[in-house]
């Protein structure tokens, strides 16, 4: 097995493990696929941690002997299957939070970018290494996520920064250092698990569409959000909470 699953309360942790770079062949894309498509199907699952194993990678991209094999015939359903594992991580109903515990490079750092939040060790390393390579790659969500000119330099340098330069560029908002990094994601998973799920579930959608959407648009629909939940348990629960000065405890209904 090339990723493993494990719950931590209402957090589940899908760990990489392919030492000792913890690259993406077949078998972890398949154990992924297999991970997040039950994830996706758990309602008891408030947050998902994705990490690697080790201190040395969080994940350093493909297998280079799979890539070695494409022909102009295949290439295309090869990246189709990559691609396949980072829609998944980012259409999950819950937040992904991203653990970077070393090197986060090709695959791997667009693997990291289709998470919601990235927390990194101070020292991790990070690369787009497409023109390193003759490649491109992790244009469409980086420029998304830090804008178009720090996705520049990050893509067309394809050099290797480290986990604080990733959080000036805005590629990740948290760093640790490596040993506590775990910890640390884990630390936001939980805090975010902590919140009213429903409404969590849906700031995570009503995000995306502001993303993609003209500002009336998301605006409408960050209204039907608001709309839909108002009636729910959870919101009332909170609010006579508030006036109860106690911490409420959500129930997702």
């Amino acid at each position: 097995m090339s990723a493993s699953l494990r719950r931590e309360g209402a957090v589940a942790v899908v760990e990489i493990d392919n030492p000792p770079l913890n690259i993406i062949d077949q078998e972890t894309r398949t154990d992924l696929h297999r991970h997040l498509s039950g994830l996706a199907l758990a309602p008891d699952v408030r947050c998902v941690v994705l990490t690697g194993s080790g201190e040395r990678a969080f994940c350093a991209g493909a297998d280079l002997n799979e890539e070695e094999e494409l022909t102009p015939e295949t290439v295309r359903r090869f990246i189709a299957e990559d691609n396949q594992v980072y829609d998944d991580v980012e259409a999950l109903g819950v937040p992904v939070v991203a653990a970077v515990n070393g090197h986060c490079m090709g695959g791997g750092f667009e693997l990291a970018l289709a998470c919601d939040i990235r927390v990194a060790a101070a020292d991790a390393k990070f690369c787009a290494a497409g023109v390193k390579v003759g490649l491109v790659v992790s244009t469409t969500r980086l420029v998304r996520l830090v804008g178009l000119a720090a996705a520049k330099d990050i893509v067309l340098t394809g050099r290797t920064f480290t986990g604080d330069e990733a959080r000036e560029l805005g590629v990740v908002t948290r760093t640790a250092p490596r040993a506590d990094v775990r910890a640390a994601a884990l630390e936001v998973a939980q805090e975010i698990a902590s919140r009213a799920p429903l409404a969590v579930r849906r700031a995570k959608s009503a995000l995306a569409e502001a993303a993609d959407l003209h500002y009336e648009q998301a605006m409408e629909r960050e209204i039907d959000h608001f709309v839909a939940l108002q009636n729910t348990w959870d919101h009332k629960h909170a609010i006579e909470s508030f006036f109860q000065k106690r911490r409420p405890s959500f129930e997702g209904r």
